[in-house]
């Protein structure tokens, strides 16, 4: 038995796999860190949300104030619905 030799191929890819793997785990902790950042963000507005006054209680100006884009601009349009038909 001893005098049967197989002959083992030899390894090409191991070097290849393990810089795929250092690479994705850099890309990994690059996603995660901007992950957190995009979470601190939404926890902001999130909080924001919470401490607005609920929605039957506002007044138009208090919903133009949390809510500048639902602002008419009636400088620029002056006729009504003060804003683009496109946007209706």
């Amino acid at each position: 038995f001893n005098a049967l030799k197989v002959p083992v191929p030899e390894d090409k890819y191991t070097a290849q796999v393990d810089a795929e793997e250092k690479k994705d785990v850099k890309i990994c902790a690059e996603f995660l860190s901007l992950s957190k950042t995009r979470i601190e963000e939404y926890e902001k507005e999130l909080e924001k949300m919470k401490n607005i006054i609920p929605f039957d209680q506002m007044t138009v100006e208090d919903l133009n104030e949390v809510f500048p884009d639902t602002k008419l601009d009636k400088k620029k349009y002056p006729y009504w619905p003060h804003q683009p038909i496109e946007q209706l």
